[in-house]
C-alpha cells in the first residue's frame, strides 16, 4: 500500500521513463505497419501486418549496447553484440513489443486526448516547482529527437501498451489452496545419507599408454594451439582525461552558483506515520461513513495518548507496508505522496497529529514525528560539484576537436604515436602480451580495434591503428612493439598434462560403473557393504552440499515408496543416496502466504502475458528472417 500511495515514487519515474525512452520505440512503428512486404531487402521480420525493418532492429541493438556499456563501463566487451542469442533475445523483444501493440489495437485499448493531458500534467519530470511546465516539455522532446507532438504520440502509445499489459497482468490470480500447495512444495525438506564414489580410488588402476597419449594430442591440437599474440603500445582520449587537465576559473564556479542557487538547496522532508482505515473511492456511502467515523474515532484516541499511536497503526491500519512498523514512512519530500496526505503532513508541526484526512485509498490519521528544514549548500560546499560539471562541460566541447587532430595525426605520422602524445598530453601506456580472442585490457577489448591491431598493416608494415572509439567519447590509438605468431605446443610439453586428463577420465567411468552396480544391489536389497553416513535433513532452500542434478533427484523421489535409494552422475563421480523420510511444512501462516504469494502471482501473471503473446503470435503468424541474427559487415 505504501508504494500505491508514493504517488509516481522514484521508482514508478524511472521506470516510466525508461519506458518512454527505451522500451516505446521498440513498440512503435510508422506508416509502414500497414504495408505488408516480403520477407527481405530491409526486413528482418513480420509480425501479422507490421513489418520490422533492419533499422528497428538496429535502434534496438543500439540501445541494448547503450545498456550494456553502462553496466559493465570499462569491462564492457562489445563482441557481446555479436552474439547470435544475445541478437536473437533483442529481435525477439521487439516481435513481443509488436504483438502487445496488436494485441491492444484487437482489444480496442484507446487513450482519449483527456487521459493523455492528465498522465503528462502528472509526471513530476514534466514539472517545474510541481507545475506542469510546457518548456520543459518541449526540451525533453526535443532531447529524445521529437516534435511535442511525436512525443504526445509517444507517450499516448506507452499508455496505450501498458494499459493492455496490465489488463493481463494485474488479473493474475492464485487460489489459496494453489498457493499452500506451493509453500507446502517449496519448503518441504527429506532425510538424506549419500556416498560419494569417487574417481580417486580407481586412479591407480588406470594407466594410459603411449598410444593413447599421442592420439589424444593429434585429434585434439586444436587445444595445444597458441593463437597469435601481440603487445602493444597505447594512447586514450576521453572526456574524462581533458575533464582532469581543465582549468577552471573560481569566477566561473561563482557565476554558476549564483544563476542555479535553487539546484543546490536540498528540500524540505517530514517524517510521518499513518493509520491507514482502507476505502475504495466508490463504495456505498454508507460504508465511506462508517470507516470516516471510525478514523475520527482512532485519531481521538491517539490525541488522547500520543505514546500509543505505533500500538493502535500495528493493530489497525490497513497499510501492510507501513504497519508493522507502526506506521512509519521514514522522510519524504513535496510530490512523494498523494496531494492530501503531502498538505495535511505539510501543514502540521513536529508531533502534531492531524486527520481524519481523506485520499482515493481511504482514510489517514497522520502523526508528523521529525522534520528536516530546507537547507542550502554554501559556495564553498557546493564548488566541488560545480567545478567537475564546468570541467567536463568544458572537456566536452574540446573533446571533439582533440578527437579529430588525434585522428589525423596517428595517421599522418603512422611510425610512432609520441607525436600525438606530445602534442595532446597523452601518457603512453604499454600492454602484456595478449591474443586477439581474449586477454587484451578492458579498453583495447574492442571488435573493430583488435581488427586493427591484428591487421597486416600494423604488425608487417608496423604503423599505428586508427583511432577508434572504444566506448562513448572515448578513442584509443594502439601500435605494435612485438609480435608472436601462432604456434603449436610441442607433445612433450603437454604429455604429462594429456595423461593425466586420460586417467581422470577412465577412473570417472570406472568409479560411475561401480556406483551402477552398487545402486543396483542396494534397489534389490543387498546393501551389506554399503556403510551409509547418518541421515541430513535437507530442503530447496537448504540444500545441505548436496550439488543441484543431486538434490533434483532427491526431490523426485516417490515419498509414498520410502525407503528408496536412487543414483545420480556427476563431473566428480558417482553419489549414492538413500531418501528415509520427508518431513512436510506442517503449518502456514500468513506472513508466508504473503512472502511468497507475491512471487507466484507473478510468475503465474508473466506466464499469462506470455501465454497471450504466444497465442496472438500463432494467430498473427510471425517470420523471421534466416539470417536475422548474424553480425552485419561494417
Amino acid at each position: 500500500m505504501l508504494d500505491k500511495i508514493r504517488t509516481f515514487s522514484q521508482y514508478r519515474i524511472v521506470k516510466w521513463l525508461f519506458a518512454i525512452f527505451l522500451v516505446i520505440p521498440f513498440g512503435l512503428f510508422g506508416i509502414d505497419y500497414y504495408f505488408r512486404t516480403p520477407l527481405g531487402g530491409d526486413t528482418i521480420a513480420t509480425v501479422g501486418g507490421s513489418r520490422v525493418s533492419q533499422g528497428d532492429f538496429d535502434q534496438a541493438l543500439r540501445q541494448q549496447q547503450e545498456t550494456l556499456q553502462a553496466q559493465f563501463g570499462r569491462n564492457w566487451d562489445a563482441s557481446l553484440m555479436e552474439n547470435p542469442e544475445l541478437r536473437r533475445s533483442v529481435l525477439e523483444r521487439v516481435i513481443n513489443e509488436r504483438l502487445v501493440g496488436l494485441g491492444a489495437e484487437r482489444a480496442g485499448v484507446r487513450i482519449d486526448d483527456k487521459q493523455l493531458a492528465d498522465r503528462i500534467a502528472s509526471e513530476p519530470a514534466f514539472q517545474e516547482d510541481g507545475k506542469f511546465s510546457r518548456s520543459r516539455y518541449e526540451a525533453i522532446a526535443r532531447a529524445q529527437g521529437f516534435s511535442v507532438v511525436g512525443l504526445d504520440e509517444r507517450l499516448r502509445e506507452d499508455m496505450r501498451l501498458t494499459r493492455y499489459r496490465d489488463s493481463i497482468v494485474q488479473t493474475a490470480f492464485v487460489p489459496r489452496s494453489t498457493l499452500d500447495g506451493f509453500i507446502r512444495l517449496s519448503e518441504q525438506s527429506r532425510e538424506v545419507s549419500m556416498i560419494q564414489v569417487t574417481p580417486d580410488a580407481f586412479l591407480a588402476s588406470v594407466k594410459p599408454t603411449e598410444e593413447q597419449v599421442r592420439a589424444y594430442y593429434e585429434s585434439k591440437s586444436q587445444e595445444f594451439a597458441v593463437p597469435e599474440q601481440v603487445r602493444v603500445e597505447y594512447v586514450e582520449l576521453s572526456v574524462d582525461s581533458l575533464a582532469a587537465r581543465t582549468p577552471v576559473d573560481p569566477e566561473e564556479v561563482k557565476k554558476f552558483y549564483e544563476a542555479n542557487k535553487s539546484r543546490f538547496v536540498q528540500r524540505e522532508e517530514r517524517r510521518a506515520s499513518h493509520i491507514l482505515l482502507a476505502v475504495k473511492p466508490d463504495a456505498p456511502e454508507a460504508e465511506q461513513k462508517a470507516v470516516e467515523a471510525k478514523a475520527a474515532a482512532i485519531a481521538a484516541e491517539v490525541r488522547r495518548k500520543p505514546a500509543g499511536f505505533a500500538e493502535v497503526a500495528r493493530r489497525e491500519s490497513k497499510d501492510p507496508g507501513s504497519a508493522p512498523q507502526g506506521g512509519d514512512l521514514g522522510f519524504f519530500a513535496r510530490g512523494a505522496m498523494v496531494k492530501p496526505f503531502e498538505d495535511a503532513a505539510f501543514g502540521a508541526k513536529k508531533d502534531e497529529i492531524v486527520g481524519p484526512v481523506r485520499t482515493d485509498f481511504g482514510w489517514h490519521v497522520i502523526r508528523v514525528t521529525d522534520v528536516k528544514p530546507e537547507k542550502g549548500k554554501s559556495l564553498a560546499e557546493a564548488t566541488p560539484e560545480i567545478e567537475a560539471e564546468l570541467k567536463k562541460g568544458a572537456a566536452s566541447r574540446r573533446f571533439v576537436e582533440v578527437a579529430e587532430g588525434l585522428t589525423n595525426m596517428v595517421y599522418e605520422q603512422s611510425t610512432s604515436l609520441k607525436p600525438a602524445a606530445d602534442q595532446y598530453g597523452l601518457a603512453i601506456q604499454q600492454t602484456g602480451w595478449f591474443a586477439k580472442s581474449g586477454g587484451a585490457p578492458g579498453l583495447l577489448n574492442n571488435p573493430k580495434l583488435l581488427a586493427d591491431i591484428f591487421s597486416d598493416n600494423a604488425i608487417k608494415a608496423k604503423r599505428n591503428t586508427a583511432a577508434i572509439e572504444v566506448a562513448p567519447s572515448v578513442l584509443v590509438a594502439a601500435r605494435v612493439i612485438e609480435h608472436k605468431p601462432a604456434s603449436q605446443r610441442p607433445y612433450e610439453s603437454v604429455r604429462a598434462a594429456i595423461e593425466q586428463r586420460l586417467k581422470r577420465e577412465e577412473a570417472l567411468k570406472l568409479a560411475t560403473a561401480d556406483g551402477e552396480a552398487k545402486l543396483k544391489a542396494a534397489q534389490e536389497g543387498k546393501e551389506a557393504g554399503l556403510k551409509w553416513p547418518a541421515p541430513l535433513e535437507v530442503s530447496r532452500q537448504k540444500p545441505g552440499g548436496l550439488p543441484p542434478p543431486v538434490l533434483d533427484r532427491v526431490f523426485r523421489v516417490d515419498a509414498r515408496k520410502l525407503p528408496a535409494v536412487v543414483g545420480v552422475s556427476t563431473p566428480v563421480g558417482y553419489a549414492l543416496v538413500r531418501v528415509t523420510k520427508v518431513i512436510d511444512v506442517q503449518t502456514i501462516d500468513d506472513a508466508k502466504r504473503k512472502a511468497l504469494g507475491a512471487q507466484l502471482r507473478q510468475t503465474v501473471a508473466l506466464s499469462e502475458l506470455e501465454g497471450s503473446l504466444a497465442s496472438l503470435r500463432s494467430h498473427i503468424g510471425v517470420e523471421i528472417r534466416k539470417d536475422a541474427f548474424e553480425k552485419k559487415p561494417n
